[in-house]
């Protein structure tokens, strides 16, 4: 946020973004990323393709009239012409009929141009029977008949009513997380609410519906109702009921998570209604999209994976319907403009120096950047000053003071407006409505994803105040005002990008800390310590390797340090040995005598050619290093042996890296021997307690690979076989004792 340190070039400023906030005082035509938070123009509604191939659309459907989705990945659809209700397995494209459930007639379990569907939360499915004037709610998986709700008459056959749990061509059902469903009751041109277990709940009603047809519920209580009669979109709120406008003959209705209104109309158009960002229960148009089919919308469906879903009348089939499935990200629309509150110098006739914005733009886009400057905040209810006459945040506000407008990315500008303790910016993002074409696929990429048509804000930053090189200049500069104007603005150049240099060496120490550096330096960190980088680390581990990085160099070419790097490089835990500590010299003032039987010397430490003594080809060594006399000392010298605990099925991965680490690692003039350690005792190969020898469960025999027969291998019989041979029993024939040949 703001700084209170004392001014100095470039030294204070006011920062901008979804963490330290936005100072949001209007916006219009944009949006928030989720999660990121960054700005974006609002994204519309794009490109379109058929749910299912044409043949199997024509072999499962004549004519859907309504879906709903179970957030479970099926569909279910209901077809007037059919009078049944289809489900669709969105991942596999694979349709299935409900069984025992609809078929044209008026019995409890047959329906009569059904027109609405919805989905409980428990899979139960609720069906608007609208030609026999009922609401059925079928069991899921059983379809057993839950619920069958409207008038009948004498002959128990279904008929119109009017009053609770009577309907009068009921249209549309959507269902909300208390499972109460909500009805729209066409005929009697209200909405009604009941409980799935049947217990009512009310009703609402308006004067200016004329003929209710579709709705759709959203997050925060959200109702959106389509009425066909009266040609309007209303969205119902906190009690609020507001009329959408600018919309042709609308059809169908669905709301996304982000309670954003999608409305499909007559012509096929998705027009997209968003949240006033200050008054959440007032809604504004955010544009349209065109989905490249010729027809009207019928209804709309929102499932979190897929986007919005349609059933389509289309045009150019004669007025076929059929489903639909619409990208709810497509290209972005053509303008959007945010206002800043008032940002506070705290410096009376302060001049603002220049914006700098973190910002994305793509080809064909830009973002504008407008400034305006005062002594006071109208908005300010502190102040003891009269409110100045204008209003920066008022739509009719004109006194704005171009910066830039700018089509490449990170904008960088000087502040163009005069002196004034309070700043304020307007920045207006502009697109021309392109997008990237998305890959064919089965769903569409989350309401998050950002349209690549658009540009994107991810902060802002205002220094302050301005300290011009303007003033290392002599006084003559300045006399004249429009010369001082002049030389300040350009000046300004050479002192944004000095200054930036300045920035940098001033924090050029951040390099240098493995705690502070950038990610994309870790690297050069890392080459400046002579750091070996495993690219499998992640920059957490990278960052604690850089830390330690002095202390494992003084430890190099030790044991100890040998040990660490095995550790770090191939997460394994080693033991060395060293083969010097392996020899039992005798130190005779130290308790041994010549009677006890200590070996002085032997001629076979090095097996040198003798001629009759050690001379058998094949025994003897031709060496000439070392000297005789020092041959006792210099066995094993400048070796030792990795020790480390291995997976048994599979050590030669393991062996592998950690031989490269020990290579890299070690003294130049050492050689070094790697021995897994596999969990068993081993005499002669493997028995050093504490060191070598471990304890461990008897693990599976692979011959060829783990162990060998007559070595480390015991064959016995199973423990079934183990207790007949102690009944004296054998579990087969033995010839002379539990069999006999005839």
């Amino acid at each position: 946020m703001n700084s209170t340190a004392l001014p100095k070039r470039g030294d204070r400023y006011w920062f901008l973004d979804n963490v330290a906030g936005w100072r949001e005082g209007h916006r219009d035509g944009l949006e928030l990323t989720v999660p990121d938070g960054d700005l974006i123009l609002d994204r519309l509604p794009g490109s379109a393709s058929l749910l299912l191939d044409e043949a199997q659309q024509a072999a499962e459907f004549r004519c859907p009239t309504a879906l709903s989705t179970d957030g479970r990945g099926n569909l279910l659809v209901v077809d007037a012409a059919l009078n049944l209700v289809k489900c669709i397995d969105l991942p596999r494209n694979s349709v299935s009929t409900l069984p025992a459930t609809g078929g044209k007639g008026v019995a409890p379990r047959q329906l009569n141009e059904p027109r609405g569907i919805a989905v409980l939360s428990n899979g139960s499915i609720v069906v608007s029977d609208t030609g026999n004037h009922h609401i059925k709610i079928f069991a899921a998986a059983t379809y057993a008949l839950l619920q069958d709700w409207g008038e009948n008459d004498a002959f128990n056959h279904p008929r119109q009513g009017n009053g609770p749990q009577m309907f009068r061509f009921p249209w549309a059902v959507a269902v909300d997380n208390c499972n109460i469903i909500y009805i729209v009751d066409r005929g009697n041109r209200r909405i009604q609410k009941i409980h799935a277990d049947g217990a009512w709940q009310g009703e609402l009603s308006d004067k200016q519906w004329v003929s209710p047809t579709r709705l759709a519920l959203g997050p925060d209580g959200v109702l959106a109702l389509v009425d066909a009669g009266a040609n309007a979109v209303f969205i119902i709120k906190s009690g609020v009921s507001q009329t959408l406008s600018g919309v042709n003959r609308p059809r169908g209705v669905a709301i996304d998570t982000e309670a954003r209104v999608y409305v499909g109309d007559d012509e096929g158009l998705i027009h997209l209604f968003i949240p006033d960002p200050n008054n959440l229960n007032v809604y504004q148009l955010a544009g349209w999209g065109v989905m490249g089919f010729d027809g009207g919308i019928v209804d709309l469906a929102w499932d979190n994976a897929y986007g919005l879903l349609a059933i389509v009348a289309e045009t150019a089939n004669g007025r076929r319907q059929r489903l639909w499935k619409i990208d709810p990200n497509g290209a972005s629309a053509r303008a959007g403009t945010f206002i800043t509150r008032a940002l506070d110098s705290t410096i009376p006739n302060c001049q603002w120096h220049r914006v700098l914005l973190n910002a994305s733009l793509p080809k064909g886009t830009s973002i504008q950047i407008d400034s305006f400057s005062a002594e006071e905040d109208p908005h300010n209810a502190n102040s003891d000053s009269p409110p100045q006459a204008v209003d920066p945040l008022d739509a009719s506000f004109n006194q704005w003071k171009l910066c830039i407008k700018a089509g490449d990315d990170n904008p960088d500008c000087l502040v163009q407006s005069g002196p004034g303790r309070y700043l304020w910016f307007r920045l207006t993002f502009n697109s021309n409505g392109l997008t990237t074409p998305q890959a064919d696929r089965q769903g569409w990429d989350p309401p998050s994803v950002l349209s690549r048509g658009s540009p994107t804000l991810r902060s802002l930053k205002v220094f302050y105040p301005r300290v011009s090189y303007l003033q290392y200049l002599p006084a003559v500069y300045q006399e004249s005002e429009d010369s001082r104007l002049f030389l300040d603005r350009f000046l300004s150049i050479f002192q944004s990008e000095f200054d930036d240099l300045d920035l940098k060496i001033d924090r050029i120490w951040q390099l240098f800390n493995p705690g502070s550096v950038p990610a994309k330096a870790l690297g050069w960190l890392a080459s400046w310590l002579a750091l070996e980088v495993d690219p499998g680390w992640s920059e957490n581990k990278l960052r604690k390797m850089l830390k330690k990085a002095f202390r494992a160099q003084c430890q190099r070419g030790t044991v100890k340090g040998l040990v660490q790097a095995i550790h770090d490089y191939a997460g394994a835990h080693a033991v060395v040995i060293e083969h010097f500590k392996l020899r039992r010299l005798p130190i005779l003032s130290a308790g041994h005598s010549l009677n006890n039987g200590v070996r002085l010397w032997s001629k076979n430490f090095y097996k040198r050619l003798q001629v009759g003594t050690n001379s058998r080809i094949g025994d003897f060594q031709l060496v000439s290093d070392p000297a005789p006399d020092v041959e006792p000392l210099n066995q094993d010298a400048n070796q030792f042996t990795v020790l480390f605990l291995a997976n048994p099925y599979g050590p030669s991965d393991a062996e592998q890296k950690i031989g490269q680490v020990v290579e890299r690692e070690k003294p130049v003039h050492t050689q070094a021997a790697i021995c897994p350690l596999l969990p068993r005792f081993r005499v002669g190969v493997q028995s050093t307690v504490g060191i070598d020898s471990v304890v461990g469960g008897i693990t599976r025999l692979v011959l060829n690979r783990l162990s060998t027969l007559g070595y480390d291998s015991i064959l016995g019989c199973s423990p079934a076989e183990q207790k007949l041979r102690e009944l004296g029993l054998a579990p087969r024939p033995v010839v002379g004792r539990s069999s006999l040949l005839s």
